[in-house]
């Protein structure tokens, strides 16, 4: 298993997402900004971030772009997720960095931890 942070302005979507994880066996810890996500990248390196795109503040697309930036923590494997479904939007955050992204409401949790194995794989291997 591995860690993962997960970034979400709504707390109890932040908590949720966080709370499964753990019970599969991951490390999972919750931020709920942009700014404590960039402070806890910088006092560790997690194998996968869930990041919510939607966030006031500094939003996700932002912090991705910090990010990817970043040459310390440019290469962890990004996930972003929204409840936009729009492919031209889509394709954005896919080509600013995001390794994967998933339109909220349509994750399955049967098959979340494959997705996440993928990622957590390429972490180990490299």
């Amino acid at each position: 298993m591995g860690t993962v942070l997960v970034v979400d302005d709504d707390k109890d979507t932040c908590v949720l997402l966080a709370k499964w994880l753990q019970q599969a066996g991951h490390e999972a810890t919750c931020v709920t900004s942009g700014g404590l996500a960039l402070a806890h990248l910088k006092n560790g390196q997690p194998d996968v971030v869930i990041l919510d795109v939607m966030m006031p503040g500094m939003d996700g697309e932002e912090l991705l772009k910090r990010v990817r930036d970043d040459r310390r923590i440019g290469d962890v494997p990004i996930i972003c997720y929204s409840a936009i479904d729009d492919p031209a939007f889509i394709r954005r955050v896919l080509d600013e960095g995001a390794n994967d992204y998933w339109v909220k409401g349509s994750i399955d949790f049967t098959n979340l931890e494959s997705r996440l194995a993928k990622y957590m794989d390429a972490e180990r291997a490299a």
